[in-house]
């Protein structure tokens, strides 16, 4: 349901019968809106107010009581369980497109970053060695789509500020659309859950954003491409892309749902 502009307040005043009875769960900052009265007015009309964050700044919090405060990533949810120790902190995990599907292995390496150029961290010496689609990183165009699903292995080395001095946390989507598609992703450890879902031994996990680290890490793929060790940690992106398959994810919200609709 598309939320009231900031400043409608009777839109607000209006759709407080909208949400009567309801569990309204607010994506990202969208309760940030509404006047505080009519959040007021909401909380006291909804049978339960959720948030989830996805990859929004926690702070500031809402001025009323939030029944469950959902976290799209492992690092999110330890973050707000430290921070809100007597609130109801529930997962659920993003997920890759839907309209992903698995693509050919192919011959050789195919290396390719997807998404907005700010949001990775790629030497301009290395630019020759990943591809790199016009792409803004929302919802994939057909011939993004069909890159992705060419791709046997997805670039996602992006330089991470210290999770101590952060309060907004990324779920692992690039590594769920590698494997969503059967590929592999290259990805640093400081890259939020990654380390959770590839575990800390998995061949294409590097320690830092450097150059030399990363063009190491991009020869090791290389050479190791189609060699048993490529083939048999796949097994580890299968694990991934069945954690996160919309099922899986259904089952998670269905959870939630159970519990503060009681």
């Amino acid at each position: 349901m598309a939320m009231p502009r900031e400043g409608q307040l009777r839109k607000q005043r209006l759709m407080t019968d909208q949400v009567r009875g309801a569990v309204v769960i607010f994506l990202k900052r969208a309760w940030k809106v509404l006047d505080p009265e009519h959040l007021a007015n909401w909380r006291d009309a909804a049978k339960a107010l959720a948030i989830d964050y996805v990859d929004a700044r926690t702070t500031p919090q809402p001025a009323v009581e939030i029944d469950v405060h959902i976290a799209a990533s492992g690092a999110l949810e330890r973050y707000l369980r430290a921070e809100h120790k007597d609130a109801r902190v529930m997962r659920l995990d993003h997920h890759a497109d839907p309209r992903l599907k698995r693509g050919s292995s192919g011959e050789t390496l195919g290396l390719a970053y997807f998404g907005r150029e700010s949001n990775r961290t790629l030497p301009a010496s290395l630019l020759h060695l990943v591809q790199t689609p016009d792409y803004d990183g929302l919802i994939p165009p057909r011939d993004v789509q069909r890159s992705m699903m060419r791709s046997n292995m997805h670039y996602a080395v992006r330089h991470m500020e210290d999770a101590s001095r952060r309060t907004s946390f990324k779920p692992f989507t690039k590594g769920f659309n590698a494997a969503a598609v059967g590929a592999h992703v290259l990805v640093n450890r400081q890259v939020d859950d990654a380390t959770d879902w590839l575990g800390a031994d998995y061949p294409f996990l590097i320690d830092d954003c450097q150059p030399d680290t990363i063009e190491t890490a991009i020869d090791k793929a290389r050479t190791t491409f189609g060699t048993p060790e490529w083939i048999d940690t796949l097994a580890t992106m299968e694990i991934v892309r069945q954690a996160v398959h919309p099922r899986a994810i259904t089952s998670q919200l269905e959870g939630i749902l159970e519990i503060i609709a009681r």
